[in-house]
């Protein structure tokens, strides 16, 4: 089953594709696509589809 949900992650100075890609294993998620919605000075918050 495939989910979606909106989830944050600590922001970094330079972030990249890699970082958030790797913030995804270290949750334990199986991405299918993600986008980033929203960044503020400590989080990034993502829109991810994954599955279940």
């Amino acid at each position: 089953m495939i989910l979606s949900d909106n989830i944050k992650i600590k922001k970094i100075t330079d972030f990249d594709n890699l970082y958030i890609e790797q913030e995804f294993k270290n949750l334990g998620l199986d991405v299918v696509r993600w986008a980033v919605i929203a960044v503020d000075e400590e989080y990034l918050t993502l829109s991810v589809s994954y599955i279940d």
